[in-house]
């Protein structure tokens, strides 16, 4: 492993990996949180820019925390408060960037958390399924053989030749349309009271594997891209 690289050099590859403008994202996707220093000894991965993570981040040296949600969001960060006062004071203090991916993260085929689901359930024909504003992010495939695995707590069982729909994160509203494509059973993190009762009338066998759980998948998968890639030291700290 390299001691340390440009931190621009990381975000070029970054979005060169994940394509982060060809995506329709409430997420402003990129570096949200820059900082002064140039040279990057390691970088933090995580499903979510809490101030426990950065904090965390900065305890192991890190100077780029790598998040799947970050904290801006829509027309950005209005008022520096709250949560986001000590996500940003975190950061700061540690002069530590933060770089987000949110749907560009779901939907890669290399690294992305529901193509890394995919290769964890061993489905075959794997296809692009499930729009969302416009972006394709889920898929539907095959089980190639009899499923019986565990997401943290959560056992997923499937017959072998079963078509079954995957969604990481809050994707209870594909449970329908999941359905419709011919799937016998549905994954997600988690879904609304809704979502459930719908899944239900519709005959959808859904299992919410937890909305963290989900998307720790291409969190980690990214990690090991860049540490493999770009030979720049990573290290998943949830």
């Amino acid at each position: 492993m390299d001691d340390e690289m440009k931190l621009d050099r990381i975000v070029a590859w970054l979005d060169r990996k994940l394509d982060p403008g060809a995506f329709d994202d409430v997420s402003n996707n990129g570096i949200q949180i820059a900082r002064r220093g140039e040279d990057v000894r390691l970088v933090a991965f995580g499903v979510d820019a809490s101030a426990e993570f950065v904090r965390a981040a900065a305890e192991a040296g890190a100077g780029l925390c790598v998040v799947h949600h970050g904290i801006s969001w829509g027309g950005g960060i209005k008022r520096v408060s709250g949560g986001v006062y000590e996500v940003v004071k975190a950061a700061m203090d540690a002069d530590i960037a933060l770089y987000a991916s949110h749907l560009p993260l779901d939907a890669n085929r290399e690294c992305g958390n529901n193509w890394e689901l995919a290769r964890f359930l061993d489905l075959a024909k794997v296809k692009p399924a499930f729009s969302y504003h416009g972006n394709v992010i889920g898929l539907t495939g095959v089980a190639a053989k009899a499923i019986d695995k565990t997401i943290g707590e959560t056992r997923i069982v499937a017959e072998r030749g079963e078509k079954i729909g995957v969604c990481s994160g809050g994707g209870g509203e594909f449970a329908e349309a999941a359905k419709e494509l011919g799937c016998g059973l549905y994954l997600t993190g988690e879904a609304s009271w809704g979502d459930v009762i719908a899944a239900r009338n519709a005959g959808m066998r859904m299992v919410c594997a937890g909305h963290w759980e989900t998307e720790t998948f291409g969190v980690k998968a990214l990690a090991a891209a860049m540490s493999r890639e770009l030979k720049v030291k990573t290290a998943f700290l949830g």
